[in-house]
């Protein structure tokens, strides 16, 4: 139950971060933001490629709840679910969501 009230925590928080960022870089309400989960790498990248970017880094039993969470946050279509192991072999460690219109140019 603990690690619930912990997870939902940090979802209100990355969920407020999104609408602020949004908000400040003037993303209109049909923009919506893509979510995904990505390794260090792909993180690195993605932030990069876009001018706003939001991530957040949770252990790999949670980080798969977190992004549905936000998605239905967000009011997006929920992804298929990730299994653990799919998470682990691939080191998806961070919850990354850009706007893909907002590139850097």
């Amino acid at each position: 139950m603990k690690t619930y009230r912990m997870i939902n925590v940090q979802v209100k928080e990355y969920l407020f971060d999104l609408r602020n960022t949004a908000i400040e870089n003037g993303f209109k309400p049909d923009k919506p933001w893509q979510l995904k989960l990505v390794n260090k790498a792909d993180k690195i990248a993605i932030e990069k490629q876009y001018r706003a970017s939001i991530s957040v880094e949770a252990p790999a039993d949670q980080i798969a709840s977190m992004l549905n969470m936000v998605e239905a946050g967000l009011m997006l279509p929920l992804t298929e679910p990730i299994s653990l192991k799919t998470i682990q072999v691939n080191e998806l460690q961070y919850l990354i969501a850009y706007n893909p219109l907002q590139e850097w140019r």
